[in-house]
């Protein structure tokens, strides 16, 4: 029935691969060899045909990032130095505003409290707390306007104390962070100066720069250059909200542009970098060859390239804006330098060859990849046959004929085996059901002769007889539940277990199983509780839900401690009641867990080397319990204990007469029970 014709299939697939040899040889010239042939004929013209524009843009190109670079440095300077400067002058107008409210209130005040003063005699009950200022001179000097006076006066000195000490710590706070600041102004909404701050030998700021504040209102300053006693001056101006803000800063100070000049990635001793203002006067540096990019101002802001001459010299030079400021940022290279190390021979060589490389690259590794994708999906299909997975297909839709025919023989290799596993594996299965039930009656016969030798005749017993039969009646008590256990599993595997599901009074049944065991628990000196607070009737089987109670009550029982507990409890999660067993016993090992509800596995630790069993009882349990429709899993801590969780769904709370249903274990549909 299972035997294949192995020859025979082998002489095809043979014949199969001679055949095609050929034509697999003749598709990698054709594959292989012809597509890199005319592409790099094509690109090798193309190529010969642009390598001087290459040339030219590669070296200019070098050239470019280096000014863009820099002149993105320079734009967020400037960014981040108008923000700093808006916000330092819409905070000194805020103080002076705040200043002036505050004066304006305490004139009010005492002009207010002054007449109720007159008219009462006092300044107890003036609304709107018009005396709360001149409070504490009440209290020194008595209520008088004389006290008022003299409180007012005061207010006002520490007012204007106050304001003077703001403005100064907001003045420094800004210098600190930009030291290079020479002129700081804060003109209000009528372009008069509201605060000012100066550093250096600089004369009449607020006359020299007044006119740059009263352009503000209608466009920004930025970075507009002046000069003033041999101090090159960067001068800024914004409209702010109330008024409008100023400053200049000290061009040759290291703390301003030369620290963005400093980072231009460039080669300063091939190259020069020169940052110019709008009108391309240079910033930086102050030097007699920056001069000669003035010219080329409007060139450079193009943003092509240039040639200039510096010292005779022939430079390429490019340039960048630097964001709407209208500060560039220029770097030039001897021509000399830029081209010389690219010769158009050289480059015309190193393309040719590159493109030679890349494109048999190309072509070889498509075709490899192909060829070990097709490898490595063959394998696959290999690892997963031989992990089990006999009902898997291989398939290679873009793959060659000779993989596809060797996937469609291991497919088929694949399924003739499935077949004959699942016929062992049925053979096995009525062989353990058969034996099993053969078992059970001569060992039940050996146990009732064993029981009634032990209770009739116990006493009588004398010597090595009484030991020896108690072992036997043990021993066969543990191959009974071995014979039981292993009758159950060829049931749960055949599909042949039977399920009544109906209501069940969830805590009656607990409480009866807890009451069976209490008498094991105190042999073993544990704890037994059961809290049912939260229970609810389940819907399941009442067989096999005490086999379950049993099996999980009993395992945490026997695989405590003396003096240990064990505990019964409730909760509800997604509609359902789930049960739960804790222990404080043994736990189970992290590299253990994942086998708990396999067959005959039982926890291989030293500390429980004495504990019998015959490793179903989880194996069982487990399928008893999705049958009924829930699920189990477990929380464990090795030698600390154990936590066993089982759901069930909860039952509608209806009356008790109902039709129960009756399933059988691995059925897709339930039958009702008449």
């Amino acid at each position: 029935m299972f035997k294949f014709p192995l020859k025979r299939l082998f002489r095809i697939r043979q014949a199969a691969s001679w055949q095609q040899g050929g034509n697999l040889e003749r598709r990698f010239i054709i594959r292989v060899l012809a597509p890199p042939f005319f592409i790099l004929l094509v690109f090798g013209l193309i190529g010969l045909w642009q390598i001087n524009n290459f040339i030219t843009n590669q070296a200019v190109g070098e050239l470019n990032r280096s000014a863009i670079s820099t002149a993105a440095k320079t734009e967020r300077e400037f960014a981040i130095r108008q923000t700093v400067l808006k916000r330092t002058g819409e905070d000194l107008l805020k103080i002076k505003d705040d200043y002036q409210k505050d004066r304006q209130t305490l004139d009010q005040n005492r002009q207010d409290c002054s007449t109720y003063v007159k008219q009462k005699k006092t300044y107890v009950g003036a609304p709107n707390g018009m005396c709360d200022p001149f409070l504490p001179a009440f209290s020194s000097k008595g209520v008088s306007l004389q006290a008022i006076e003299d409180s007012y006066v005061q207010t006002g000195k520490q007012l204007t104390l106050n304001q003077e000490q703001k403005i100064k710590d907001r003045l420094s706070a800004y210098n600190q962070f930009f030291p290079e600041t020479r002129v700081l102004l804060v003109g209000d909404a009528k372009q008069q100066i509201v605060s000012s701050a100066t550093s250096g030998n600089i004369n009449a700021p607020n006359q020299t720069f007044l006119p740059y504040l009263s352009r503000v209102s209608s466009r920004a300053i930025e970075g507009q250059i002046f000069n003033t006693q041999d101090i090159r001056l960067a001068v800024f101006a914004y409209p702010i909200t109330g008024g409008s803000v100023l400053a200049a800063y000290d061009l040759d100070s290291p703390s301003f542009i030369k620290q963005t000049w400093d980072s231009t990635p460039i080669d300063h001793s091939k190259a020069l970098a020169v940052i110019l203002d709008s009108s391309g006067q240079a910033a930086f540096p102050n030097a007699k060859p920056a001069d000669s990019f003035k010219a080329a101002n409007t060139a450079l802001r193009t943003g092509h390239y240039t040639q200039i001459n510096l010292k005779g010299i022939p430079h390429i030079a490019v340039g960048a804006a630097a964001g709407p400021s209208g500060w560039l940022v220029a770097v030039a290279s001897p021509r000399a330098v830029v081209f010389g190390p690219l010769r158009d021979a050289q480059l015309a060589a190193t393309l040719i060859i590159g493109l030679l490389l890349v494109g048999f690259l190309w072509v070889g590794a498509i075709f490899i990849q192909r060829t070990v994708r097709s490898i490595m999906q063959l394998v696959s299909g290999a690892l997963l046959f031989a992990g089990g997975k006999l009902d898997y297909s291989i398939h290679l839709p873009h793959a060659d004929k000779e993989f596809d025919q060797l996937a469609e023989t291991m497919n088929i290799m694949a399924w003739r085996i499935a077949d004959a596993e699942k016929e062992i594996d049925k053979k096995n299965k009525e062989f353990i059901s058969i034996a099993t039930h053969e078992l059970r009656t001569p060992l039940t016969a050996i146990l009732g002769n064993l029981s009634i030798a032990m209770e009739d005749f116990g006493d009588k017993l004398h010597g090595p007889v009484k030991p020896i039969i108690e072992q036997a009646h043990t021993g066969t008590l543990r191959l009974r539940d071995l014979v039981n256990d292993m009758l159950d599993m060829a049931r749960l595997d055949g599909g042949r277990v039977e399920f009544v599901i109906e209501k069940q009074d969830t805590r009656k049944v607990i409480q009866d199983v807890v009451d069976t065991l209490h008498v094991t628990a105190v042999e073993q000196h544990v704890k037994l509780k059961y809290v049912h607070s939260g229970v609810e009737p389940v819907l399941a089987d009442s067989g096999k839900l005490r086999i379950v109670l049993n099996n999980f009550i009993s395992n945490a029982i026997k695989y405590n401690r003396a003096g240990g507990s064990v505990k019964v409890f409730h909760m509800h999660k997604d509609g359902r009641l789930v049960t739960g067993v804790a222990d404080t016993g043994l736990g189970i090992p992290d590299e253990q867990k994942a086998h708990i509800f396999e067959k005959f596995f039982r926890v291989s630790n030293a500390d429980r080397k004495n504990v019998t069993g015959t490793g179903l009882g989880m194996y069982i349990t487990r399928r008893y319990v999705l049958a009924m429709g829930g699920q189990v899993w477990f929380e464990s801590v090795h030698g600390k204990g154990t936590t066993f969780y089982f759901s069930l769904p909860m039952a509608e709370k209806t009356p008790d007469k109902h039709v129960p249903l009756l399933l059988t274990e691995g059925s897709k549909h339930a039958t009702t029970q008449p």
